[in-house]
């Protein structure tokens, strides 16, 4: 008798119900996550110098020339992170390397007597240093005391991070390209989607701990005039978009061999205003 009362109660129930299922969510990889704001900068102090052998001024300065009505002003060029947190900045027209706190305060600085283009730290802070206009790769070593030692010419087996975080990066389309540490791992498939603009160029910064990709993309909009802008990405496995920086600055006055770099799951940008070199940085490691 119970199951018979209990018939029109599961009829009742079922009014109305349908046999189509909800919609499935959307997986992860095609939710954008929303951009992530700037953590903080730091500021270091700068000047134009008309003659900086003549005039080499406070060494916690960086020096720019003047820019001229036809031709950008040179500057600091390429820079990276201590593993402190501290600032390394290439100062060419000084012909040094200027080091730095991470609250922009100046520590000494390493004359080098010729104009840096790339700059990297090694480990055991340890420097590589690529020579402009020749190309030639440079070791700085660090003794037990901390004192950087007489430069070397560099070795095939001498670290060299900027071929290992730059990898391989292949323009597919102006809306698709991949990344990939020179085919060592699964290349990284980015997707670019924006109304209006397009691709550029693509550069990989490198790999977290964790195995993250981090990627700049210079992106574009047709038109009279062309303002290229970076948009900083975060990506894990083959394409799985975690964060994205779309409020890094356009640099006008000296653009950098070397813009950006990541560590430890911080990115920094180098940009130089003239009066003064900022170091934006953003923290990705709340997207893990």
């Amino acid at each position: 008798m119970n199951a018979a009362r209990s018939l029109p109660l599961l009829a009742v129930l079922c009014i109305g119900c349908s046999s189509t299922a909800p919609p499935a969510p959307k997986p992860a990889s095609a939710v954008k996550p929303s951009p992530l704001a700037m953590t903080r900068f730091v500021s270091i102090s700068a000047r134009i110098a008309a003659d900086v052998q003549q005039d080499p001024g406070n060494p916690g300065l960086l020096a720019f020339t003047d820019n001229g009505d036809d031709e950008r002003a040179e500057g600091p060029s390429t820079f990276d992170v201590l593993p402190d947190g501290g600032f390394v900045i290439a100062d060419p027209l000084r012909q040094r390397i200027a080091f730095y706190d991470s609250t922009g305060k100046f520590r000494f600085d390493l004359l080098i007597y010729f104009g840096a283009e790339r700059l990297r730290v090694l480990p055991g802070n340890a420097l590589s240093i690529v020579r402009a206009q020749t190309g030639q790769r440079y070791i700085y070593g660090v003794d037990s005391a901390g004192h950087y030692q007489p430069p070397r010419l560099a070795k095939p087996e001498d670290p060299d991070r900027d071929a290992e975080d730059e990898g391989a990066a292949r323009l597919e389309s102006p809306n698709a390209a991949t990344v990939s540490a020179n085919g060592q791992t699964a290349p990284v498939r980015v997707l670019f989607e924006a109304p209006g603009e397009s691709l550029v160029s693509i550069r990989r910064l490198g790999v977290d701990a964790r195995g993250r990709t981090y990627v700049a993309l210079s992106t574009a909009a047709p038109g009279d005039r062309v303002d290229v802008l970076t948009v900083i990405r975060k990506y894990a496995g083959p394409g799985e978009q975690l964060a994205e920086i779309a409020d890094a600055p356009s640099v006008a006055l000296v653009h950098p061999t070397d813009e950006f770099r990541m560590r430890d799951g911080t990115v920094y940008q180098l940009q130089p205003k003239g009066s003064e070199v900022r170091i934006n940085i953003w923290d990705t490691n709340a997207r893990p």
